[in-house]
């Protein structure tokens, strides 16, 4: 079967290399939470360790970056490595877009914001201070490069476009929003982290609504990674962030409705009239052009 026109065009599903690609992203991971969660390595509180232990810690967060590109260097050589890395620095993503990347979540944290004060008849802290306010430039900065270019290069870059080639856009983003959560079930065990004792259902019902949010976001950029990793970053400053809970992810799951019905769920991606190719379209059949 071959991939949709949107975007970044995978040219076939590739299960074993998917299979392959998920093993190493769970393994390193895995290893990471287990060094964890035994007290073999700390790495917050006192007692730090250091060492290999912390490097392997560190392994699973770098999981899906190595095996996106070692998968690729394997499989389609230096010059898939080099389309990859590309596709991070491409100019596919407009103004417009950026915009859209960067403020997406605090405008649906401003709804929930309004929406808490109606019902509740008072002001509700959504927002959280930082002192100083200019905090809030480096807790972004630090979640876009730990966080977004190191998960994103493999999640948007390498396995959402192969998912596209079997499913539609809407059946993509479900499925790998539940993979995505699930690479994270770990810090329910860990004392100190972000998701410790949280709500999993919850938490993970809102990782697929933001599966949905990226996908939308990537077809529009013609798969930017770049697009992927900004937006990765305003996700883990927003746990800082914004109050998140039943109103913000209401708020969330309506904005994916939303997207779904204006849009259509093939690609998330408004469609024009029969006959009239949209520039996603030309941009891929280009490629195909000069790759094939």
């Amino acid at each position: 079967m071959t991939a949709h026109t949107v975007g970044y065009k995978a040219k076939a599903f590739e299960l074993r290399n998917l299979v392959l690609f998920f093993l190493i992203v769970f393994a390193l991971k895995g290893l990471s939470y287990g060094l964890q969660i035994s007290g073999l390595v700390k790495v917050s509180g006192e007692g730090l360790s250091a060492g290999p232990g912390v490097i392997l810690i560190a392994l699973g967060s770098w999981g899906p970056l190595l095996a996106a590109f070692g998968l690729t260097a394997i499989t389609e050589g230096k010059a898939g490595v080099k389309a990859l890395w590309g596709r991070f620095w491409n100019r596919n993503m407009s103004l417009k877009w950026l915009l859209v990347t960067l403020l997406t979540l605090p405008a649906l944290a401003l709804v929930a914001n309004l929406v808490s004060r109606a019902l509740d008849g008072q002001a509700y802290p959504f927002f959280f201070s930082y002192k100083p306010p200019w905090m809030v430039i480096v807790f972004f900065l630090q979640a876009f490069v730990s966080s977004g270019i190191l998960e994103e290069f493999g999640w948007r870059g390498y396995a959402l476009p192969r998912f596209q080639a079997r499913w539609n856009a809407l059946t993509s983003s479900i499925i790998l929003g539940v993979i995505w959560a699930a690479w994270h079930i770990g810090q329910w065990f860990i004392p100190g982290s972000n998701l410790y004792q949280r709500n999993f259902a919850e938490w993970a019902l809102g990782m697929v609504l933001l599966s949905i949010l990226m996908t939308w976001i990537s077809n529009h950029t013609k798969g930017s990674v770049l697009a992927a990793a900004l937006f990765h970053g305003m996700i883990n400053t927003g746990i800082i962030w914004f109050q998140l809970d039943w109103r913000y992810y209401g708020v969330e799951l309506l904005a994916a409705i939303l997207i779904v019905i204006l849009f259509g769920a093939r690609d998330l991606v408004r469609q024009r009239p029969e006959g009239m190719d949209s520039p996603a379209s030309q941009v891929a059949a280009a490629t195909d052009q000069a790759t094939g």
